[in-house]
């Protein structure tokens, strides 16, 4: 869709805003369902949803039922919306994330019940949202309600002595398990209070199922191959479809004029937190194609009179996010390479597709194609790149 030029961003805040006042709570739920499912970015509307949505929470009485209040399941609902496309930063997004997981855990400290008002999956949405939002680390209600969902999936379940017994209906279902392993296996490393009472046959149960799904065969797509191919055109060696879900897996090492390039004379890197370290005697590189699908919906500035439609950059969605965060727990150095940067370059111009992925993946001093057309490496600098056909 494209950015009206008649209607500023505070106008169309504005009458969201005053809009929304009017709507029920299902409403209000039923509309982020169905951005988010649609993938639509609309700042000025989700701003307003979110912060219409934080006014109502915090009026509300988490120990008192009303007609027109809440539900759990509502603001599990809405969370999910949040993490599904990755809305952090705005205070309209950050208030409600810190408040919504607090008025879950006192509705739960207020109850006899454990969690039993939530459903399984908004049980397993709640971990998964919670997770790809990182609200777990400063919120002690959401830590709590973490522990609480885990002991509750693992109570729900029943430790079962043989690896083929897939008929067991007091098993969490499949896609649950999923997403309870993603917050796991994150969590474990985050912050492992969360996890330390997890049961170890539940984990092996929640592993092994993401390890059966991840291990599903796979069909590469028209794009995953035409990058495959330049790929050996640069001869670089790599799986592809690798068996822990990674697009393009390639292993490095300084051998045979592939290696990492870098400007440290002392060949070292720098860590998350800007440390420095000794760089290793080989890399694991997941090379992730980011299709369509990834992102949120192209949306085009109309802004200015006289020229064509101008490409805003999507924003990557929250399950992209966290698979990154996952390969990088694995030792995967990630590398993206997003639909609408090698879509730019035509299928034919095979040595301009070499020449992007070496500036991406740093593999090459220099690329020869002949005795007078050399590339050298040079690094990329801007985040959203052109191309010599844009």
């Amino acid at each position: 869709y494209q950015l009206d030029e008649n209607e500023s961003v505070s106008s169309t805040y504005a009458s969201a805003a005053s809009a929304l006042q009017r709507w029920s709570n299902a409403d209000l739920v039923q509309l982020g369902i169905a951005l988010s499912h649609g993938r639509l970015d609309h700042p000025s509307l989700l701003r307003a949803l979110f912060q219409q949505a934080t006014m109502r929470l915090e009026k509300n009485d988490y120990n008192q039922n009303h007609h027109n209040q809440f539900q759990p399941w509502e603001i599990s609902a809405l969370l999910w919306v949040q993490a599904r496309l990755h809305l952090k930063g705005d205070d309209a997004y950050s208030n409600f994330t810190r408040l919504a997981p607090q008025w879950l855990y006192r509705r739960h400290c207020c109850s006899d019940e454990d969690l039993i008002w939530l459903g399984a999956q908004e049980q397993a949405n709640l971990a998964w949202s919670l997770t790809v939002l990182e609200e777990y680390r400063d919120n002690e209600e959401a830590k709590q309600l973490l522990k609480l969902i885990f002991r509750q999936a693992a109570l729900s379940s029943k430790e079962t002595t043989s690896a083929d017994d897939n008929n067991n209906n007091n098993l969490v279902q499949l896609e649950h398990a999923h997403q309870l392993w993603q917050a796991l296996y994150v969590m474990e490393q985050d912050c492992p209070e969360i996890v330390q009472e997890v049961p170890d046959w539940f984990r092996t149960f929640l592993e092994q199922k993401w390890t059966l799904e991840k291990s599903r065969h796979k069909i590469s797509s028209a794009r995953h191959k035409s990058l495959s191919q330049t790929l050996d055109l640069m001869g670089i060696a790599h799986y592809n479809e690798h068996e822990e879900d990674i697009d393009v897996a390639i292993v490095l090492r300084n051998k045979h004029g592939i290696s990492w390039i870098s400007n440290d004379e002392n060949n070292n890197d720098n860590d998350d937190n800007g440390r420095v370290v000794p760089r290793p005697k080989e890399f694991k590189v997941a090379v992730e194609f980011d299709g369509p699908l990834h992102f949120t919906r192209p949306k085009y500035d109309t802004s200015t009179p006289g020229q064509l439609p101008k490409l805003i950059p999507p924003r990557a969605l929250g399950h992209t996010v966290l698979k990154y965060r996952l390969l990088k727990r694995q030792g995967w150095a990630v590398v993206r390479v997003p639909y609408y940067e090698f879509d730019k370059i035509p299928f034919w111009a095979s040595m301009e597709r070499q020449r992007y992925l070496q500036r991406l993946l740093k593999t090459h001093a220099n690329l020869k194609f002949s005795e007078s057309d050399v590339s050298e490496y040079q690094a990329l600098t801007n985040a959203f790149r052109k191309s010599r056909f844009d």
